[in-house]
């Protein structure tokens, strides 16, 4: 399957340069909300493979805000939702869509501050996969926590995202 190996050279990670080295752009989806260039009001987040993990990283801004200066919850899910689907890609070669996900905010994420994504999978259940992801905040703090669950499209359908994503 060609989808997992066809990755960027769009390093926009900017956490440590020695490490943006050892980074693999994902291929996103042309209209998605959260990673999707050509969608106008979408976050347009690029993520990245390091070893087994989703990287990402987001500077909110105030269109991004739900109470005045904070992150609104269902952003911060978006994305989180996208990179733990995303794992799957790296460790199995498939595209998924989300079962569920299991959320909780520990700390405000605030307008204007650089938050960092990571996420992993965590368990092969076959047709389905269990991730886990975290944001935190440039300092390290730990803002959002998630679990979830994923299942494999259909074959048919992973094809058509392909052709989609190389339209």
């Amino acid at each position: 399957m060609q989808y997992a190996m066809r990755y960027t050279n769009d390093y926009s990670l900017t956490t440590n340069y020695r490490e943006v080295l050892l980074l693999q752009g994902l291929p996103g989806y042309k209209n998605c909300f959260v990673c999707g260039k050509d969608n106008p009001i979408g976050l347009n987040i690029a993520f990245f493979r390091d070893q087994d993990k989703i990287k990402a990283e987001f500077i909110p801004e105030p269109k991004h805000q739900g109470f005045k200066g904070i992150v609104h919850g269902g952003i911060l899910f978006s994305i989180l939702d996208e990179i733990m689907g995303r794992t799957a890609i790296i460790t199995k070669d498939v595209i998924t869509m989300t079962v569920e996900i299991n959320i909780k905010y520990r700390k405000k994420a605030l307008v204007g501050e650089k938050i960092i994504f990571t996420a992993q999978m965590t368990k092969d259940l076959g047709r389905m996969i269990e991730a886990q992801a975290e944001a935190r905040s440039q300092d390290g703090t730990l803002l959002t926590e998630a679990k979830g669950k994923f299942i494999a499209i259909s074959k048919e359908m992973q094809r058509e995202v392909e052709e989609y994503c190389n339209s």
